[in-house]
């Protein structure tokens, strides 16, 4: 009797035993799944704290950029609009041409319609007192107001009541235009030439 009860409680402990430890070995791997998403958590944390790598541009090359910053007279990172640089930067130094629209010449009206299409999509009248008359209800004389693709108009001649220049705002008092005799280049519209013939300013991207 003595050793079927003796037999009896070794059983119940064995059993007793197995369970705490199968309960330790549930424990931990439990614990270990509670670390390894908290793990997980953090490193999501830092990523989105870690700033991403700018990726290189798709529109102009390491040197386009320089050249494009010093034109400006701005920092690199500074440059807005790569796109509009990426389209200019195959038209500088392209000729005046009066009634030219092609890369062989072309006038300031023709390379304003033509810059406006590609980057824009938008469609602008030939000459440009049609572009200026077209867009007087967006118009603006303060040149503190200008953003990069405003347009700028120009009275060559002060004898004239028609407007016979226009040219592209561009960024840090910096604008693209066909200019006669040079051609297509960026030019300082704070240089006394173009501050005495400017009249106003439009923003037609707003229509």
């Amino acid at each position: 009797m003595k050793l079927k009860l003796l037999f009896l409680i070794l059983i119940v402990l064995c059993i007793a035993s197995c369970k705490n430890t199968h309960n330790g070995v549930d424990q931990m791997h439990y614990k270990r799944q509670i670390e390894e998403a908290q793990r997980l958590k953090t490193q999501e944390a830092l990523a989105k704290k870690t700033p991403t790598k700018k990726t290189t541009s798709i529109y102009l090359t390491k040197e386009e950029r320089a050249k494009f910053s010093s034109l400006l007279g701005l920092k690199e990172e500074n440059i807005e609009n790569e796109k509009l640089y990426g389209t200019i930067k195959e038209w500088l130094d392209v000729p005046y041409l009066w009634g030219g629209t092609t890369k062989k010449g072309i006038d300031c009206s023709a390379f304003v319609q033509y810059i406006y299409k590609v980057i824009y999509n938008k469609n602008l009248p030939r000459t440009s007192q049609e572009q200026f008359d077209t867009n007087l209800d967006v118009s603006f004389k303060s040149q503190k107001k200008l953003k990069h693709g405003d347009l700028l108009f120009f009275r060559l001649r002060h004898k004239e009541k028609v407007i016979s220049h226009v040219g592209i705002y561009l960024q840090n008092g910096k604008f693209l235009g066909s200019n006669s005799p040079r051609g297509v280049e960026i030019v300082n519209l704070n240089d006394n030439y173009w501050q005495d013939k400017y009249v106003s300013a439009a923003r037609p991207l707003l229509k």
